[in-house]
């Protein structure tokens, strides 16, 4: 663009010296048009081309819902083992107060396909501040600061999808790993597809036919940019944004990107803003003792506030 328009004043000053003996009058067509057609170019050089969003391409999406969760499905069965490091700002309510808290972190990230699961969140001055985790079995989330020093834990088999945490294991495990069990094209009567724009969009729902999760699905390269929870009322309680996607092997990509905001009883909006470093990016496998260290919950008895997750509900201990 801006060579376009170097381009353009160079002509302009090559017809002013040719036809310096033949100028129009002041105020002449030729020389308005010429001036207007400078402004534009300054104009144009000054704001920048290049800084205009592009729109998404579109493509065709799933025919079937069946189609739609094979696809997805098989990301799963394409997971390896991710080592990775980034940064993290957390934005929290506590119940005493009327703003939130906000901390910035420092992140260490493990996932060992597909349900394991480990989040580290360090300040300068508390060193794992934030620890979030699963495993096969169950999952939780440590708080360490004095002011919130609160322990959240619970048993996957207990919890349909969002647990209600701002920090939900559920949520960055779908969001880092897998969205969609292999072999879930068989539960493609509880779904239901919308090609919408650039998207899929697919919704899960309950037997008495509420909504529970629903997926933005980039119809290009079938990679999730949103995942939206909803409670028993079909309210959206989460809702994570997915994007700047990078390639782990062949068929397999996470997410950069990542934010989650999830709503309070209160109605009263956590979030965290999840930014993962390129370069940090790698698979190596995990060994027997990493995983024991890793995967394992940490020591309750460690924190003022201890909760476990029963009935649908966070339960004081």
């Amino acid at each position: 663009m801006k060579t376009q328009g170097r381009g353009r004043k160079a002509q302009d000053r090559g017809r002013r010296t040719e036809d310096a003996g033949h100028r129009p009058a002041n105020g002449s067509l030729p020389s308005i048009v010429c001036f207007l057609s400078s402004v534009v170019c300054l104009l144009v050089w000054a704001g920048g081309c290049a800084t205009t969003p592009q729109p998404l391409a579109i493509c065709p999406g799933k025919a079937t819902v069946a189609q739609a969760l094979q696809t997805l499905a098989l990301r799963g069965e394409r997971a390896v083992p991710v080592w990775a490091n980034g940064n993290a700002v957390l934005t929290l309510h506590t119940p005493d107060r009327k703003k939130p808290e906000r901390h910035a972190l420092d992140l260490v990230l493990r996932f060992d396909p597909p349900t394991r699961l480990y989040v580290q969140g360090n300040v300068t001055a508390v060193p794992r501040a934030v620890i979030l985790g699963s495993n096969e079995e169950e999952f939780w989330l440590a708080l360490r600061p004095k002011e919130i020093s609160s322990y959240y834990s619970g048993r996957w088999q207990d919890v349909q999808d969002f647990e209600g945490l701002v920090m939900s294991p559920r949520v960055v495990l779908e969001a880092v790993g897998i969205v969609v069990q292999p072999g879930a094209a068989s539960e493609a009567a509880s779904w239901t597809l919308e090609n919408k724009g650039a998207y899929d969009i697919l919704t899960r729902r309950d037997a008495a036919g509420r909504p529970v999760k629903r997926l933005h699905v980039y119809a290009c390269d079938y990679l999730v940019h949103k995942i939206e929870y909803f409670d028993a009322r079909g309210r959206v309680v989460a809702v994570a944004q997915l994007g700047e996607y990078k390639p782990v092997v062949e068929g397999f990509q996470v997410p950069t990107h990542i934010e989650i905001t999830s709503t309070r009883p209160d109605r009263r909006k956590d979030a965290v803003v999840m930014d993962i470093s390129d370069a940090s990016v790698r698979t190596k496998p995990f060994n027997e003792k990493q995983r024991e260290s890793l995967f394992s919950p940490p020591d309750a008895g460690k924190f003022e506030n201890v909760y476990r997750y029963e009935d649908g509900q966070w339960v004081p201990q």
